[in-house]
């Protein structure tokens, strides 16, 4: 069977970590060779790992790094020296009856997302040019300027990918790596994601102590490999909206909220005059 390899890619802190095993040659006596020995052959192994792990990141809703790095020899050249340029995880080194193991980490920011991530076009993107299709949007001035944008993807399996769109239900583009500063791209990612919302909603990335972040709901994803979000068309025209006025998509101001979806709340409504009826109902509910 095909041995698998250990590691985690955490889309949070954009980074890979992978996992390698060796052993020291057996007839090598030496206490502090053998430790030098040992986990010079996990580092190897470790490196071969993450080689092969590394392909399997999502650089989009359609394409791999392997993918990327099949169609461009620069980009083939820069995976391959970050991955040679990766760090030991500080404490990760162990040995166990004999057996050494160690952790690499590369991060999926710098010249790794400078290689892989599209140039921008237009940083401010396209304004809306067809009228809200609700009479609530018509009159959607928030009392301050948003400072990010929080989608709320739970329940709908989306797969993170460095260069994620936000479509709406007419496939009009509200958001890609097109349309943002490529800095800002570079070093903290096209999106954010995270599984904690009020967590998200207090970031940084949203603003701070200042955020004052717009959150919607997506409708669906898509993508080959889920990793683009779908909104409804009067949430994208929000979403459009509020950054004419907040200027935050071109500064990768967005968070993906993932996980499972939360349960609904049940509203309870009492109106004391009606006290006995609305219980029955509630009850019976």
């Amino acid at each position: 069977s095909e041995e698998q390899v250990e590691g985690e890619l955490n889309w949070t802190e954009r980074t890979l970590t992978v996992y390698g095993e060796g052993v020291a040659p057996s007839d090598m006596t030496n206490v502090a060779q053998r430790r030098l020995m040992g986990f010079r052959a996990a580092r190897t192994v470790a490196y071969r790992n993450l080689l092969d792990i590394v392909g399997e990141v999502h650089v989009d809703s359609r394409t791999t790094v392997s993918m990327a790095m099949v169609t461009s020899e620069s980009i083939r050249t820069v995976v391959e020296d970050v991955v040679r340029g990766a760090r030991v995880v500080q404490g990760s080194q162990q040995e166990v009856d004999g057996v050494f193991r160690l952790a690499l980490r590369i991060p999926l920011s710098g010249a790794f997302a400078l290689v892989l991530l599209p140039e921008s076009g237009d940083p401010a993107g396209l304004p809306p040019t067809v009228l809200p299709a609700s009479d609530s949007l018509l009159i959607f001035v928030p009392a301050e300027p948003y400072t990010g944008l929080i989608v709320d993807v739970r329940g709908l399996d989306l797969r993170p990918t460095m260069s994620p769109r936000i479509v709406d239900t007419t496939d009009r583009v509200i958001y890609s790596a097109e349309q943002v500063d490529r800095s800002y791209a570079v070093d903290m990612g096209v999106v954010g994601y995270d599984k904690d919302i009020q967590r998200a909603a207090e970031d940084d990335r949203m603003g701070g102590k200042d955020a004052h972040p717009l959150i919607v709901e997506a409708e669906a994803v898509s993508g080959l490999f889920n990793g683009d979000v779908v909104l409804g068309e009067d949430s994208g025209i929000r979403v459009r909206m509020a950054d004419m006025e907040g200027d935050f998509l071109s500064r990768c101001r967005v968070t993906f909220i993932l996980g499972a979806k939360p349960p609904p709340v049940r509203a309870a409504f009492l109106d004391s005059a009606l006290a006995d009826s609305n219980a029955a109902f509630l009850d019976s509910a």
